[in-house]
């Protein structure tokens, strides 16, 4: 899966700072054939007209123009709508000491920059299932990102020595209404990211979903999403995760 970041373009001219680069029409010249610059770190610059500029970028002054740099130290101002498209979308997603080539990168790589560490998921029917440790017991949970809240299975709760009050959570079993009861985690961890003192509905995950893999303690709904900044790729069957600096 590939991110992809879209800037309008602006409405531009070239500009000269200390030297002339001079651009004689609007015809675009994209059908240019790319040419190796001679220098390393610098890039062939063309014009709509055709004319070229070998040169390496310093800064961007704004949204529409930038300061770049010829091998001989003269310095030009590049306004990007005077260039051809090629050269104005590299321009679009440069950035001084970029990490990634946005338009090409994949989504893992993108997170792991932003400090997001990967899970891998694992499925059965429509439901995808994630291993977490929940107080040292260390089980697997259901992704159920349509529910508020997280919930855990009673023998999870009872192995773990959870303390247990009232819970939010009316529902009916047997033709009878009852009430969920509820526990707070000390830690609830996913790769290296740890939750602390984070509260649970206990209810039984075979109630709550049907059939479920016996090592199921429990599920992850929007309140342990939003403290795990989750994301997750369903079609790549992974689980992205980070910590709150």
């Amino acid at each position: 899966m590939k991110m992809f970041l879209l800037r309008p373009l602006a409405a531009v001219v070239l500009l000269c700072c200390s030297a002339t680069f001079v651009v004689a029409d609007d015809k675009d010249t994209d059908e240019k054939k790319e040419e190796t610059p001679k220098h390393k770190d610098y890039r062939n610059f063309t014009a709509k007209n055709g004319k070229s500029l070998e040169a390496r970028v310093l800064t961007r002054i704004d949204d529409e123009r930038y300061k770049v740099e010829t091998p001989e130290g003269k310095v030009f101002t590049l306004n990007i709508n005077s260039l051809s498209k090629s050269d104005a979308r590299f321009l679009e997603f440069w950035e001084p000491d970029a990490i990634l080539d946005l338009t090409t990168a994949e989504l893992a790589d993108v997170l792991e920059k932003m400090s997001y560490s990967l899970q891998p998921l694992t499925s059965s029917g429509d439901r995808f299932f994630v291993t977490a440790t929940v107080d040292g017991k260390k089980a697997k949970f259901i992704l159920d990102p349509s529910r508020k809240f997280s919930s855990l299975d009673p023998e999870a709760a009872k192995e773990i020595g959870m303390k247990l009050g009232q819970g939010g959570v009316t529902f009916t079993s047997n033709g009878k209404t009852e009430r969920s009861q509820k526990g707070t985690a000390k830690v609830f961890t996913i790769g290296e990211v740890e939750v602390k003192s984070h509260s649970f509905e206990v209810l039984s995950s075979s109630f709550m979903f049907g059939s479920v893999p016996a090592d199921t303690a429990g599920s992850i709904g929007t309140d342990l999403f939003k403290k795990l900044n989750a994301l997750v790729d369903y079609d790549g069957k992974r689980l992205f995760v980070k910590g709150n600096e």
